[in-house]
């Protein structure tokens, strides 16, 4: 089956979100803790990933975490907190090495491309014009917008209708096991497991199609499958 499309995770597949958070960090303590010593934000950073969990706990959630671990001296009200995290996460955003590069040759290849991001619109939209990339992309489907969350099949199906391909002709490009790799597969999308530092020990009975540690061997990726 002919290749036509491939679609990718925003987080941690075309944005480098450990150093966004490192750079967030940083702006958070500026804002609530700014005179606090090199220890006091080594213990502050620490809290916030911890609670943070790469991004996949409520935003909620995590400001309840952070009101209860970190020693504010008058803790923001949680709107307050949210507006903070909305309006500064876009702007700490960072590409994942040989993005640029790597969209460009997938479009000079006549691939059509999308994204499927879970998240809120304005935070999601706000890291794709700040990485300068929404040029390249044919499709952009975030789930609040969709009202509904990878891995539901739903919201891979609605991408699949923007881009007017087949499951059978794309590729999906994440790096959550649950949300990206099994979701994809299991609408019948080949899924390709983009991941920094893991070994594979989810599904026995589904496995990605292939495994990349770097963005860029998606092309090699790609030139074999199309000299096949």
């Amino acid at each position: 089956m002919t290749l036509k499309a491939i679609i990718f995770d925003l987080d941690e597949t075309l944005t480098d979100r450990r150093s966004a958070i490192d750079s967030f960090i940083e702006r958070l303590i500026a804002r609530y803790f700014p005179d606090s010593d090199e220890d006091a934000q080594f213990r502050i950073a620490k809290r916030f990933k911890e609670a943070d969990q790469n991004g996949y706990r409520d935003k909620r959630e995590v400001y309840k975490m952070l009101v209860e671990h970190l020693p504010w001296e008058n803790p923001p009200t949680a709107d307050e907190y949210l507006t903070f995290f909305r309006e500064a996460i876009p702007l700490c955003i960072q590409p994942m090495d040989q993005l640029l590069p790597v969209l460009r040759h997938l479009k000079f290849k006549r691939l059509r491309l999308g994204i499927i991001s879970n998240g809120t619109v304005q935070v999601q939209e706000g890291k794709i014009r700040q990485l300068g990339i929404r040029e390249y992309f044919d499709s952009i489907v975030i789930s609040e917008e969709a009202g509904v969350k990878k891995p539901d099949p739903r919201i891979y199906r609605k991408a699949l209708d923007l881009l007017n391909v087949r499951p059978t002709e794309t590729w999906f490009v994440g790096d959550h096991p649950h949300n990206d790799i099994i979701g994809a597969a299991q609408c019948g999308i080949k899924p390709i497991w983009f991941t920094r530092d893991g070994n594979w020990n989810y599904s026995e009975e589904i496995k990605p199609y292939r495994t990349i540690h770097k963005l860029e061997e998606l092309i090699h990726i790609y030139t074999e499958y199309h000299e096949n």
